[in-house]
Order: structure tokens, then C-alpha cells, then sequence
């Protein structure tokens, strides 16, 4: 019976013992899990492309085409070719316009091209463009009829009044050489009021470099009139520095006059040169009054697109601005001056008396 209680006994601890494991008393418990957390690395943020800048007053803008049959100054460097195949050349300014030129020759060609060769013809072309009318929808301006040793020159400027038939242009630039057997045209839109004149320059620059019987009236008379906002109009003294172009600063006042008869360069008088005054009021040797140097009615100072060079030249009577050799000057517009040979001037607006400094 002892026996059967201490086996009894042992039972009951052998089973307290396997339930106590199998609920885990007796054992330590596990240490806390650990969790790392992970940061990633930031993201490199890439740098924006930068976009480049046009510099529109560059001034080295000669294009000259493939075949080296002809060359022009485009306006400045917002300008770019577009088209350069034999006969057509075209070139565009997102901003500004477009400028065409194209070739022509043979007997062929030219029994069917319309040469502008008078005013009237001039406008029968653009009346024939979109269907427009004159004096609503556009009007010719400077219109100029020249012979060059029997090659005809004829430049015009279209006036839209209407941009809707003009797909957005506020003018349009012509100018034509043509003989019997070959003619060049140059056709230039422009966008901006502000563009005229520098597309006007352009086109006035074109110059024919290849075998043509149109070279000899096609020499290129005009540098591109450029961006020179910031230039001062006294740049163009003796030096002869290009500040021919100035449209914003118009120092009357710092004209250069140590050098006065810089004036008469072009002429060949001297009749410029500093002098002495006279009781009546003549303030130099050129013999005009103080009133005529500052009216712009009676005396006014140009200056050489091609290299800055001032001017005076004076009314002769008859309606025509000449200098002291009697050459004859004729304004395009408010800014824009040509010579008989094409040479190209600019006008600020100013009188005489940014030239010459008045002897006390």
C-alpha cells in the first residue's frame, strides 16, 4: 500500500512538471525583438537645363549663302536661316519677321515674273496677295524707282492696315533688282514697329557675290542698324566709333566738336570748320544762325549707318535736304535717310547744334 502512494505521488509530480514546461514556467523569457529602422537616402535633385540666351545686339550676323552667291546682315542674332537652296533664302525671327529672298533667270522665268517697276504695279501685287484692298487693308510707302546702268532698283514698304491678311506683319519690306534677263528679290515681314528699322538696314545690306548681271546695283550700302539702346550718340564724333543706330540716348550736349569740320569729310568743304562769329549771330564758318542750329526745319545732323559718321544737311529750297556739295538726301521716314548711290544715313532728330558748339 506504501508502494502504491509514492507511485501515486510521482504521478502527480511527473504531471504538474510537464504541464508547468508546457506553459512555459520555469524559463526566462525571450528579449524584446529589436527593429531598425532604415532611412533612405535622400533623392539628388537634378540641376534645371539651362536655357540659353539669345544676345540680340550681336553684330556679327553676315550670312553668306552656300553656293557664295550672295550675302546680307541680318538685323542682329535672333535671326536664323531657314532655307538656303538654289534660287530661294529665307530666314526668320520668332519675334521680329521673316526675310525671302529669291532668284530668277532666263527668258522663261522672266516673261512670267511681275516686276514692281512702277507704284501702280507695286500695288497691283499686293492687291493680288490675299485679295487686298489699298488704303483699307494696306498702303505703299517710300516707293523708289532707280536705274543702275540699265538695271532697275525698286524698293517700297508696305503698310498693313488691316494684320489679319498679313499674318501678323505691321509692314513689309520690298526691294527688286531685275534687267531684262534676271532679277533678285527681297521680301521682309516685319512684327514689331520697333524692328523697322534694323529689317530696312538688312535689306538695304544685300550684296550679290556671284557671276550675275544684276552685281554691279546690288553692292550691299548698309551695315545692320543692331540693338543700341545704350549707346550715346556722341560715340559717332571724330572717332568715327559706330553709334550711328542710337535710338534711346541723344546727348545733344556731348557732341564731339574739338574736330568740326569732321562734318565736311563727306563733302569735301571746309567750309565746317570752327570759325569765328559774327555780330549777326553766326555761331561757325558754315554760316548758320543760332535759330537754324537748333530748328530741325533748317539744319539737321545724320549719321552713316555703316560707321557713325555725323552729317549736317540743310533744305536747298526746292523741298530736297542736301549737304555742302549739293548732294541730295531723301528721307524714308522719321528716322531712315538715303543718298542718290543708296548709302544709308540715320536721323536721332536732332538740329545742327549736337554738331557744332556754338564760339562764345
Amino acid at each position: 500500500m506504501k508502494n502504491k502512494k509514492l507511485l501515486a505521488v510521482l504521478a502527480v509530480t511527473i504531471s504538474a512538471s510537464v504541464f508547468m514546461a508546457g506553459c512555459g514556467f520555469g524559463e526566462d523569457e525571450p528579449e524584446a525583438q529589436k527593429v531598425v529602422s532604415v532611412t533612405p537616402a535622400p533623392e539628388v535633385t537634378k540641376a534645371p537645363t539651362a536655357t540659353p540666351t539669345i544676345a540680340p545686339n550681336v553684330q556679327d550676323t553676315t550670312y553668306t549663302s552656300a553656293d557664295k552667291s550672295v550675302s546680307i546682315n541680318l538685323p542682329d542674332a535672333t535671326w536664323a536661316n531657314k532655307t538656303d537652296e538654289t534660287d530661294t533664302i529665307s530666314f526668320e525671327s520668332p519675334d521680329n519677321g521673316n526675310i525671302l529672298i529669291l532668284h530668277g533667270q532666263g527668258e522663261e522665268t522672266m516673261a512670267a515674273t511681275v516686276i514692281p517697276s512702277t507704284q501702280d504695279m507695286a500695288v497691283s501685287l499686293d492687291q493680288a496677295d490675299g485679295d487686298k484692298v489699298q488704303g483699307t487693308d494696306f498702303e505703299i510707302q517710300d516707293y523708289k524707282a532707280e536705274d543702275v546702268n540699265g538695271i532697275g532698283v525698286y524698293s517700297y514698304v508696305t503698310k498693313m492696315l488691316n494684320t489679319e491678311k498679313s499674318d501678323g506683319a505691321l509692314y513689309v519690306v520690298h526691294k527688286v533688282f531685275a534687267n531684262a534677263s534676271e532679277y533678285y528679290s527681297i521680301e521682309a515681314s516685319v512684327k514689331k514697329e520697333e524692328a523697322l528699322a534694323s529689317v530696312k538696314s538688312a535689306v538695304d545690306s544685300f550684296k550679290i557675290l556671284g557671276n550675275s548681271s544684276l552685281k554691279e546695283a546690288a553692292p550691299g550700302t548698309a551695315a545692320p542698324a543692331g540693338n543700341t539702346e545704350n549707346k550715346d550718340a556722341a560715340g559717332a564724333d571724330a572717332t568715327g566709333n559706330d553709334a550711328a543706330a542710337n535710338t534711346g540716348n541723344t546727348d545733344a550736349g556731348a557732341a564731339d566738336t574739338g574736330n568740326t569740320d569732321a562734318g565736311a569729310a563727306d563733302t569735301g568743304a571746309d567750309s565746317q570748320e570752327s570759325g569765328e562769329s559774327s555780330s549777326e549771330g553766326t555761331t561757325n564758318s558754315a554760316g548758320f544762325t543760332e535759330e537754324q542750329l537748333s530748328n530741325t526745319d533748317e539744319t539737321r545732323t545724320i549719321y552713316r549707318n555703316s560707321d557713325g559718321k555725323p552729317l549736317v544737311i540743310q533744305p536747298d529750297g526746292n523741298g530736297n535736304w542736301v549737304d555742302f556739295d549739293g548732294n541730295t538726301y531723301s528721307f524714308a521716314n522719321d528716322q531712315d535717310v538715303y543718298t542718290e548711290d543708296g548709302t544709308s544715313y540715320y536721323w536721332h532728330g536732332e538740329a545742327a547744334d549736337v554738331y557744332y558748339m556754338p564760339v562764345q
